[in-house]
């Protein structure tokens, strides 16, 4: 009796596999894009409230968030670097003047990416 029960439930999942198969090809799923839910299960939940920083303030460097979210700068650039990796935040180079034409060096600033 457990072969059949098995057997039948294996036929099932293989039935609902093909019909999911033709769905998604009807509707394209590969040019859906990423829901909001699926971007939050993609973000470790220690790092939502950074996520959440830069989302406000649209783009900003380490020091920055820091203030916000009162966590220490080695601990901000952890968690950016990780949501950067993960593609949920891009980051560009961009020089600081000290003043004028003197150049201090170079920053860092996040901002929100495209998902992969």
């Amino acid at each position: 009796m457990e072969e059949k029960y098995l057997k039948k439930m294996v036929d099932l999942l293989e039935q609902m596999n093909n019909r999911l198969k033709s769905i998604e090809s009807k509707l394209s799923i590969e040019t859906v894009p990423m829901s909001s839910l699926d971007l939050l299960t993609k973000i470790p939940k220690s790092h939502l409230q950074t996520y959440f920083t830069v989302q406000s303030l649209e783009e900003a460097t380490c020091s920055e968030i820091a203030e916000v979210t009162g966590r220490s700068h080695n601990l901000e650039s952890r968690y950016l670097r990780r949501l950067k990796d993960i593609g949920v935040l891009q980051s560009k180079r961009v020089p600081v003047s000290n003043t004028g034409d003197n150049w201090k060096g170079t920053e860092v600033r996040y901002f929100l990416g495209e998902s992969d």
